[in-house]
């Protein structure tokens, strides 16, 4: 079941950063660009870790 939760969180996590890019680019958002990089990534690692762990 955790392997099914991390394979869904790195999705998410993988939807999450081209989001992020496209903001930086249209509005010119830098700081919520960087902001949404780091969510995530950080979504992403915590989906990575679960996947890993079982």
């Amino acid at each position: 079941m955790s392997v099914l939760i991390g394979r869904w969180l790195q999705m998410i996590g993988m939807i999450i950063l081209p989001v992020g890019l496209m903001i930086g680019i249209v509005r010119g958002n830098v700081g919520l660009e960087v902001r949404l990089l780091f969510i995530g990534g950080a979504v992403f690692l915590i989906g990575w870790l679960l996947a890993k762990k079982s």
